[in-house]
Protein backbone atom coordinates (compact mmCIF):
# COMPACT_ATOMS: atom_id res chain seq x y z
CA UNK A 1 0.00 0.00 0.00
CA UNK A 2 1.17 3.35 -0.55
CA UNK A 3 2.66 5.64 2.36
CA UNK A 4 -0.73 7.26 2.64
CA UNK A 5 -2.61 3.90 3.29
CA UNK A 6 -0.53 4.02 6.82
CA UNK A 7 -2.19 6.23 8.85
CA UNK A 8 -0.23 8.50 11.64
CA UNK A 9 -1.39 8.01 15.18
CA UNK A 10 -3.57 10.89 15.71
CA UNK A 11 -5.55 9.88 12.58
CA UNK A 12 -6.14 6.45 13.24
CA UNK A 13 -7.52 6.96 16.91
CA UNK A 14 -10.05 9.45 15.66
CA UNK A 15 -11.57 7.01 12.67
CA UNK A 16 -11.54 3.93 14.79
CA UNK A 17 -12.63 5.00 18.39
CA UNK A 18 -15.97 1.97 18.74
CA UNK A 19 -19.03 4.16 17.89
CA UNK A 20 -22.83 3.17 19.08
CA UNK A 21 -23.95 0.25 17.87
CA UNK A 22 -27.21 1.58 16.36
CA UNK A 23 -25.36 4.39 14.61
CA UNK A 24 -22.16 2.14 13.58
CA UNK A 25 -21.94 2.49 9.86
CA UNK A 26 -19.72 -0.43 9.43
CA UNK A 27 -23.26 -2.36 10.71
CA UNK A 28 -25.23 -0.86 8.06
CA UNK A 29 -22.81 -1.77 5.55
CA UNK A 30 -22.80 -5.78 6.82
CA UNK A 31 -26.50 -5.50 6.45
CA UNK A 32 -26.29 -4.47 2.74
CA UNK A 33 -23.65 -7.89 2.54
CA UNK A 34 -26.66 -9.98 3.47
CA UNK A 35 -23.82 -12.54 5.07
CA UNK A 36 -24.83 -16.36 5.37
CA UNK A 37 -22.39 -18.72 7.46
CA UNK A 38 -19.82 -20.41 6.61
CA UNK A 39 -18.12 -17.00 4.24
CA UNK A 40 -15.20 -15.25 4.60
CA UNK A 41 -15.23 -11.34 5.35
CA UNK A 42 -12.74 -8.68 4.26
CA UNK A 43 -12.23 -5.39 6.30
CA UNK A 44 -10.23 -2.73 4.32
CA UNK A 45 -8.96 -0.04 6.77
CA UNK A 46 -9.51 0.55 10.39
CA UNK A 47 -10.28 -2.98 11.93
CA UNK A 48 -13.74 -3.47 13.71
CA UNK A 49 -13.14 -7.00 14.63
CA UNK A 50 -14.21 -5.50 18.20
CA UNK A 51 -17.79 -4.87 17.04
CA UNK A 52 -18.32 -7.80 14.44
CA UNK A 53 -19.30 -11.32 17.14
CA UNK A 54 -22.64 -8.79 17.84
CA UNK A 55 -23.42 -8.42 14.34
CA UNK A 56 -22.46 -11.89 13.30
CA UNK A 57 -24.41 -13.39 16.27
CA UNK A 58 -26.31 -15.28 13.61
CA UNK A 59 -24.10 -16.17 11.17
CA UNK A 60 -22.21 -18.76 11.97
CA UNK A 61 -18.38 -19.84 10.79
CA UNK A 62 -17.86 -16.90 9.50
CA UNK A 63 -13.75 -15.80 9.14
CA UNK A 64 -13.05 -12.39 9.35
CA UNK A 65 -9.51 -10.99 7.93
CA UNK A 66 -9.03 -7.14 8.24
CA UNK A 67 -6.50 -5.16 5.89
CA UNK A 68 -5.18 -2.05 7.69
CA UNK A 69 -2.38 0.34 5.91
CA UNK A 70 0.73 -1.64 5.19
CA UNK A 71 -0.13 -4.86 7.37
CA UNK A 72 -2.71 -7.73 6.39
CA UNK A 73 -4.28 -9.32 9.51
CA UNK A 74 -6.46 -12.60 9.63
CA UNK A 75 -7.49 -11.23 13.34
CA UNK A 76 -10.77 -12.92 14.34
CA UNK A 77 -12.69 -16.39 13.88
CA UNK A 78 -16.02 -16.59 14.65
CA UNK A 79 -17.54 -19.93 15.41
CA UNK A 80 -21.13 -20.29 17.33
CA UNK A 81 -20.98 -16.71 18.51
CA UNK A 82 -17.16 -17.41 20.35
CA UNK A 83 -14.08 -14.68 19.02
CA UNK A 84 -11.00 -16.73 18.57
CA UNK A 85 -8.47 -13.86 19.72
CA UNK A 86 -5.86 -15.64 16.98
CA UNK A 87 -4.00 -12.87 14.82
CA UNK A 88 -1.43 -13.70 12.06
CA UNK A 89 0.23 -10.67 10.09
CA UNK A 90 1.64 -10.53 6.71
CA UNK A 91 3.00 -8.04 4.27
CA UNK A 92 1.83 -6.80 0.93
CA UNK A 93 3.54 -5.52 -1.75
CA UNK A 94 2.27 -2.24 -2.99
CA UNK A 95 -1.33 -2.63 -3.83
CA UNK A 96 -1.62 -6.11 -3.29
CA UNK A 97 -3.64 -8.30 -0.91
CA UNK A 98 -1.89 -11.42 0.22
CA UNK A 99 -4.57 -13.33 -0.46
CA UNK A 100 -5.34 -16.49 -3.52
CA UNK A 101 -7.89 -15.25 -6.37
CA UNK A 102 -11.83 -15.69 -5.67
CA UNK A 103 -10.88 -15.78 -1.41
CA UNK A 104 -13.45 -13.78 0.23
CA UNK A 105 -17.10 -13.49 -0.08
CA UNK A 106 -17.92 -10.14 0.97
CA UNK A 107 -15.53 -7.17 1.79
CA UNK A 108 -16.73 -3.75 3.38
CA UNK A 109 -14.81 -0.32 4.33
CA UNK A 110 -15.44 3.11 5.96
CA UNK A 111 -13.41 6.22 5.15
CA UNK A 112 -10.30 4.37 3.94
CA UNK A 113 -10.64 5.85 0.39
CA UNK A 114 -9.20 9.54 1.41
CA UNK A 115 -5.94 8.02 1.75
CA UNK A 116 -5.63 6.30 -1.69
CA UNK A 117 -4.35 8.51 -4.03
CA UNK A 118 -5.10 6.11 -6.89
CA UNK A 119 -8.06 3.88 -6.16
CA UNK A 120 -8.28 1.58 -8.86
CA UNK A 121 -5.21 -0.43 -8.50
CA UNK A 122 -6.78 -1.32 -4.79
CA UNK A 123 -10.10 -1.90 -6.29
CA UNK A 124 -8.57 -4.39 -8.97
CA UNK A 125 -7.22 -6.15 -6.08
CA UNK A 126 -10.11 -6.32 -4.24
CA UNK A 127 -12.04 -7.58 -7.13
CA UNK A 128 -9.52 -10.09 -7.87
CA UNK A 129 -9.63 -11.28 -3.94
CA UNK A 130 -13.87 -11.76 -4.42
CA UNK A 131 -15.50 -14.92 -4.82
CA UNK A 132 -17.67 -14.26 -8.32
CA UNK A 133 -20.95 -13.16 -6.84
CA UNK A 134 -19.10 -11.41 -4.18
CA UNK A 135 -19.84 -8.48 -3.20
CA UNK A 136 -18.08 -4.91 -1.77
CA UNK A 137 -19.57 -1.95 0.45
CA UNK A 138 -17.35 1.06 0.81
CA UNK A 139 -18.54 4.05 2.75
CA UNK A 140 -17.13 7.74 2.60
CA UNK A 141 -17.36 11.46 2.65
CA UNK A 142 -18.49 12.88 -0.71
CA UNK A 143 -15.86 15.85 -2.09
CA UNK A 144 -18.24 18.64 -1.69
CA UNK A 145 -18.20 17.87 1.90
CA UNK A 146 -15.13 16.23 2.93
CA UNK A 147 -13.13 19.18 2.92
CA UNK A 148 -15.28 20.77 5.98
CA UNK A 149 -14.38 18.12 8.52
CA UNK A 150 -12.57 18.32 11.17
CA UNK A 151 -10.53 15.64 10.98
CA UNK A 152 -9.50 16.01 7.42
CA UNK A 153 -5.73 16.27 6.57
CA UNK A 154 -3.77 18.14 3.90
CA UNK A 155 -2.99 15.31 1.91
CA UNK A 156 -6.35 14.11 1.88
CA UNK A 157 -7.78 12.79 -1.27
CA UNK A 158 -11.98 13.26 -1.57
CA UNK A 159 -13.73 11.96 -4.65
CA UNK A 160 -16.94 12.58 -6.43
CA UNK A 161 -19.48 9.89 -6.46
CA UNK A 162 -18.99 9.32 -10.36
CA UNK A 163 -15.03 9.09 -9.92
CA UNK A 164 -15.74 6.02 -7.32
CA UNK A 165 -17.88 4.56 -9.52
CA UNK A 166 -16.08 4.67 -12.13
CA UNK A 167 -13.14 3.44 -10.33
CA UNK A 168 -15.65 0.53 -9.69
CA UNK A 169 -16.49 -0.34 -12.96
CA UNK A 170 -13.03 -0.28 -14.42
CA UNK A 171 -12.20 -2.93 -12.19
CA UNK A 172 -15.06 -5.06 -13.47
CA UNK A 173 -17.47 -4.44 -10.42
CA UNK A 174 -21.65 -4.76 -11.80
CA UNK A 175 -24.71 -3.97 -10.38
CA UNK A 176 -23.31 -1.06 -8.65
CA UNK A 177 -25.98 0.91 -6.35
CA UNK A 178 -25.36 4.63 -4.90
CA UNK A 179 -27.29 4.98 -1.64
CA UNK A 180 -26.70 8.28 0.29
CA UNK A 181 -27.31 8.44 4.21
CA UNK A 182 -26.87 10.41 7.25
CA UNK A 183 -25.13 8.39 9.77
CA UNK A 184 -24.67 9.27 14.12
CA UNK A 185 -21.46 9.28 14.91
CA UNK A 186 -19.53 10.12 18.19
CA UNK A 187 -16.28 12.34 17.39
CA UNK A 188 -13.05 12.35 19.32
CA UNK A 189 -14.58 14.79 21.53
CA UNK A 190 -17.32 12.57 22.61
CA UNK A 191 -19.62 14.55 20.39
CA UNK A 192 -22.43 13.20 18.88
CA UNK A 193 -22.72 14.81 15.10
CA UNK A 194 -24.68 13.66 12.16
CA UNK A 195 -22.20 13.06 9.26
CA UNK A 196 -23.62 12.50 5.26
CA UNK A 197 -22.00 9.12 3.71
CA UNK A 198 -22.33 7.51 0.34
CA UNK A 199 -22.76 3.93 0.60
CA UNK A 200 -22.06 2.70 -2.98
CA UNK A 201 -21.80 -1.58 -3.26
CA UNK A 202 -20.55 -3.33 -6.16
CA UNK A 203 -20.81 -7.17 -7.14
CA UNK A 204 -18.20 -9.49 -9.07
CA UNK A 205 -19.43 -10.90 -11.92
CA UNK A 206 -20.70 -14.60 -11.85
CA UNK A 207 -18.12 -16.97 -13.79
Amino acid sequence: MDKRAILNRSTQEKLSEPLPLKDNIILKLLDELALKGHTRLLEIGHLAAERLPYKLQNTENTVYFGAYGATTAATSIFTNHRTDRRRQLNEPAAEKLNFQDAFFDGCFMVDQIYFWSDPLPYFAEIYRVLKPGGKMNLAFVEKSAGSHLPWTQSDFSFYKIDEVTSFLRKSGFVNIITNEITATVTDHHGRQTSRPYIVISGQKLNS
